[in-house]
This record gives C-alpha cells, sequence and structure tokens, in this order.
C-alpha cells in the first residue's frame, strides 16, 4: 500500500514589480504548533495586562491607604495635644480652686499680699510644648494596629475625673463666697432712718407706772428722731418675723438677718411689709410715727445678737 502524503500548505509571496515570486510550504502540523504558540503568546499577554492592572489598582489602594494614615497619625498626635492641653487647663483650674478655697477659709493670701495663682501654674511646659504636633515615628507604620480607645480612653478618664474634682472645688468656692456674700448684705450696717440721735445704747430710762411710782431699764437700743412718717429703711437682708402692735414699743416689725441677728423697729406709724416677706437693705419697711409709749415722733431701733441686744452703733458704717 502506498503512504498518505503530507499534507501540505503553501504560502505565496508575490511582491510588486518583477521581483520573483517566492513560495514556502508548511506542514499542518508545523501550522498547528505555530497557532498553538499563538494562542500561548495570547494568552500570556492577556493575563500580564490583568496583573499589570490588579497590581497598578492594588498600589493605589496602598497609596491611598498610606495617605489615610498619614492624616489619621496626624489627627492623633493633634488630638493627644489637644487632651494634653485640656489636662493641663484642667489640673491649673483645680489647683486655683483649692488655692481659692483655702483663701476664703483662711485669708491666707489677703493678709500676705499674694494671689492666689502661681505664675508657673500658667506657663507651658516646653517638653510638651517641643511635642505638641510631632509624630511619633518618621517611619511608616500602620497605626490602625493599636486601639484608637487605648490612647485616649485612659487620658479622657483622667481628665474626666480632674474636670470633675475642679468643679466639685468650684462649686465649695461659690457656695463659700455666696455665704459670705449673704452675710455681709444682711449685717444691718446702714441707718434705718435719717434723724437725730436722741437716746443711745445703755441710757437708763425711767417712767411712771399708770398704778403710780416710777420704774426704770436701761434702754436696749437708740432713739432717732424724726418727721412723722419719715421712711424706715431695713438696715440688711433679711425675712420679716414679725409685724404687730406690742405694749410699750407700739407698732413694730422684727427682720431676722440669719447668723443669729435680728432688727427691731418700734413705734412705727405705718407698716409696709407682711410677715414672711424678704427684704433688702435701703427697703422702706415702716414710717416714723408715735405710736406705743412715746413721747415724740422717733425710732426706736434695736440689734439683737443670739436674742441678746446689743449696741447698733457697732455695726453702722455709714455716716448719718
Amino acid at each position: 500500500m502506498k503512504k498518505k502524503a503530507t499534507e501540505r500548505y503553501s504560502i505565496l509571496i508575490v511582491p510588486r514589480g518583477r521581483s520573483p515570486i517566492r513560495r514556502f510550504e508548511v506542514s499542518i502540523k508545523a501550522l498547528g504548533v505555530l497557532l498553538a504558540l499563538c494562542l500561548c503568546l495570547f494568552a500570556f499577554l492577556t493575563v500580564s495586562v490583568a496583573g499589570l492592572v490588579h497590581y497598578r489598582n492594588a498600589f493605589r489602594s496602598t497609596e491611598d491607604l498610606r495617605v489615610d494614615a498619614a492624616g489619621y497619625k496626624l489627627q492623633s498626635s493633634k488630638l493627644a495635644s489637644k487632651i494634653a492641653m485640656l489636662e493641663d487647663t484642667v489640673g491649673r483650674t483645680g489647683r486655683f480652686a483649692a488655692k481659692l478655697e483655702s483663701v476664703l477659709k483662711t485669708g491666707d493670701h489677703a493678709q500676705s499680699g499674694e494671689g492666689p495663682v502661681d505664675e508657673e501654674d500658667w506657663l507651658p511646659s516646653a517638653e510638651k510644648e517641643e511635642g505638641r504636633f510631632k509624630l511619633m515615628d518618621k517611619a511608616w507604620r500602620s497605626p490602625f494596629n493599636e486601639p484608637f480607645a487605648s490612647k485616649f480612653e485612659l487620658k479622657l478618664d483622667n481628665l474626666a475625673e480632674l474636670a470633675s474634682g475642679a468643679e466639685s472645688r468650684l462649686n465649695n468656692v461659690f457656695v463659700m463666697q455666696q455665704d459670705r456674700l449673704f452675710f455681709w448684705a444682711s449685717l444691718p450696717s446702714i441707718w434705718p432712718t435719717r434723724g437725730w440721735v436722741t437716746s443711745t445704747f445703755g441710757d437708763w430710762r425711767s417712767f411712771r407706772l399708770r398704778a403710780g411710782g416710777h420704774s426704770g431699764r436701761w434702754h436696749e437700743g437708740i432713739d432717732i428722731a424724726a418727721p412723722h412718717g419719715t421712711p424706715i429703711m431695713a438696715s440688711g437682708d433679711g425675712l420679716v418675723t414679725f409685724v404687730g402692735y406690742r405694749s410699750g414699743y407700739g407698732n413694730m416689725v422684727v427682720v431676722d438677718h440669719g447668723n443669729g441677728i435680728s432688727t427691731v423697729y418700734a413705734h412705727c406709724s405705718t407698716v409696709f411689709v407682711d410677715e414672711g416677706k424678704r427684704v433688702g437693705r435701703g427697703m422702706v419697711i415702716a414710717g416714723v410715727g408715735n405710736t406705743g409709749r412715746s413721747t415724740g415722733p422717733h425710732l426706736h431701733y434695736e440689734v439683737h445678737v443670739d436674742g441678746v441686744p446689743v449696741n447698733p452703733m457697732n455695726y453702722i458704717v455709714e455716716n448719718m
């Protein structure tokens, strides 16, 4: 039997002009190998292009992550710096409140002429100033490996504790100062009316009894003569605890100023306040009169400390 002739393909190259025609013969096997090589080359190029695209996208993602991480570190550094500055401020406020509290209790600074704030309390630390916005490390490393809370949670807890302590101290200072202001505002330190002092504290007063004879006692206040209806003013802030008529005193007003101090306004012609009303220093509460045991229009004014009459002149600080 005859062998089958090998199938071959001819490739003719016909140039322009008079150049001879070239002819190439290629077997089907060689053509298959060539086609396979072309397919492999195409597949390789396709995979290479896809890899390059993937690498390019991954590189961009990595760069974006580096930029975000750098921004995170910068913001983290700034936040840490601000927390440190706020912690210093709260600490200084707490020390300032403690010193104010000490001053209000002892008054040492007032006597020595020193202020309650030390200069170094308000000067920033050079070390903190130098590292205020400085990054922790120039070499890049992912800051997301450390939890955010681990950096700032303890500082914030400490800051909240300091702020709470400072708030408590400032509240104590405020209460103490309010008490002191209330005490000074409630002292009976002004003249209750305008007139002439006709009888001072401690004078011996004698008077005739209705049944006959005479009796007497020490004068427990001061008498201020003034025209009928002259305004009578509260000598300090307080609460009206009595309004009414008493034998000898006539129409009378009693004001409780707190701290065991009270004042009495007697012989009034008219009264403009009621029991339970709060009055302020200088507020008109009555008018000068001649009610009760009186020989003429005047105000009988008393100051009591823990129920004991004392000299009102020891409390009056203004001139008539």
